[in-house]
């Protein structure tokens, strides 16, 4: 969640949250269902998704964020 809400990303939700899913949006990006659960892990491949896929960051650029 900070890493999508921090530059160069700049996600934001537009209204509250409700339980354990939030919708993130982002100027010129595709909207990001974002689910957590506080115990819970999110995996190296729903990370990738968020980043790659749906934020549209090459594979480079995902990994220089999260390291």
């Amino acid at each position: 969640m900070r890493i999508l809400k921090s530059n160069p990303l700049n996600y934001f939700a537009n209204r509250p949250s409700k339980g354990s899913h939030l919708m993130l949006f982002a100027q010129g990006r595709q909207p990001i269902l974002f689910h957590y659960h506080p115990r819970m892990e999110i995996s190296g491949r729903v990370v990738r998704e968020m980043l790659v896929e749906k934020a549209g960051l090459t594979e480079e650029q995902a990994w220089k964020l999260l390291h």
